[in-house]
């Protein structure tokens, strides 16, 4: 059996043929603009974090580092706006905790992902997963 090089023909159907396969894969990487998350940061403030739950917008605010944490009901629009007890630096912002009486907010990052928890004393009352931001 004797080798013959392709011909320029048979090389152009070639790579016009590689191409074509690649391009399905080409389109389906290309990445879609995340969208913004609300924050409810005052103009003042810088935005260290702004995510959503199903039922709550969270922002993390402050001004050289992280002072406050707001958390926005979504159906009822109530906030609430408390200086930060837990500012994240110690955990490199996977943690924040703001506690308000006998209510504790804890934005945190785990292996399990991202959440918000508030706790009224130690008895877990809330906890929903992060599916925007942050």
């Amino acid at each position: 059996m004797q080798f013959r090089p392709p011909s320029w023909h048979q090389l152009i159907l070639y790579a016009v043929g590689v191409c074509s396969l690649s391009l399905p894969f080409a389109q389906s990487v290309q990445a879609t603009p995340a969208q913004e998350v609300r924050n409810f940061c005052r103009k003042q403030d810088s935005v260290f974090v702004a995510a959503e739950t199903k039922n709550y917008w969270v922002s993390i605010c402050g001004s050289d580092s992280p002072l406050t944490y707001v958390g926005v009901n979504k159906k009822t629009g109530q906030t609430v706006r408390l200086p930060l007890s837990v500012n994240g630096r110690d955990s490199q912002r996977k943690y924040f905790e703001a506690v308000n009486n006998d209510y504790t907010y804890i934005l945190a990052e785990s292996t399990k992902g991202k959440n918000l928890t508030v706790a009224k004393g130690i008895r877990e009352i809330l906890r929903e997963p992060v599916i925007r931001g942050w």
